[in-house]
């Protein structure tokens, strides 16, 4: 896998494809780097995979916000060849020995993205710890309550053959038996109460927003581009519209 330095420009980088290793973004520390910055420090330069169309940010997103503060449009990145995928297992063992120290919950997001995944949950535990750059027995033991929650939904589910259709249908169980009281009630509120058809499910994309709301405008802008920006703000100017006439 080739590597090479280069200067990018920040609306190049892509950070919403689910390679964000932490939790959350901390803004003190987008402060302190950008305040280096700003004093002409050199940081180590982002970590970014490059699949021939978009540049994945894998590594540096503190760094990454705090060129965005001090109005830089370009950063220092190393650039790796590789696909979305390389720069997300990259990001699960990021941080493990520079930069801002990993929180309890960045470990636990890192190995949950890995036992998540319908490939790398096949992987041993050694060789996940391995690559989160954490130790076996916390990955055997999130292993062992994410099967056993996996084993839980899937016991609470039959399958049988429907009487009218004659094709498998599968039937939640958990919660036959239950007290009649409830499901009088539960029958009661449905008649009063019409069920919605449910909406097609509609298209998503995980983006991690600063806490910021400055910030968090220019990473939606970056993400997601101007015009959907711009339809964002009608629909939020139009839903705090109706809930400030709804509350009055």
């Amino acid at each position: 896998m080739t590597t090479e330095t280069q200067t990018l420009k920040l609306d190049q980088l892509r950070i919403d494809g689910g390679t964000q290793p932490r939790v959350a973004i901390d803004e003190q520390v987008v402060a302190e780097y950008a305040e280096k910055y700003g004093e002409g420090v050199d940081l180590l330069p982002v970590t970014v995979f490059f699949d021939g169309t978009a540049y994945w940010l894998a590594d540096g997103f503190h760094r990454y916000w705090a060129r965005k503060r001090i109005e830089s449009d370009t950063i220092c990145a190393e650039v790796h060849q590789g696909t979305q995928r390389d720069a997300i297992l990259f990001s699960v063992g990021a941080n493990s020995d520079h930069g801002l120290r990993r929180t309890f919950g960045d470990k636990r997001k890192a190995v949950l993205t890995m036992l998540e995944d319908e490939e790398w949950s096949q992987w041993s535990n050694c060789e996940i710890a391995r690559q989160c750059k954490v130790v076996e027995s916390y990955v055997r033991k999130m292993k062992e309550g994410h099967t056993s929650h996996s084993a839980k939904y899937e016991s609470d589910e039959r399958t049988f053959i429907h009487h009218k259709t004659g094709k498998p249908a599968r039937m939640r169980t958990a919660k036959i038996g239950g007290k009649r009281s409830k499901r009088k009630k539960a029958r009661a509120a449905s008649e009063m109460n019409p069920v919605r058809q449910p909406r097609p499910a509609l298209a998503q994309t995980n983006l991690n927003l600063p806490h910021d709301p400055a910030y968090g405008a220019r990473a939606i802008v970056s993400a997601m581009g101007v015009d959907y920006a711009r339809q964002l703000i009608e629909s939020l100017t139009s839903y705090l519209q109706d809930k400030k006439e709804g509350d009055a």
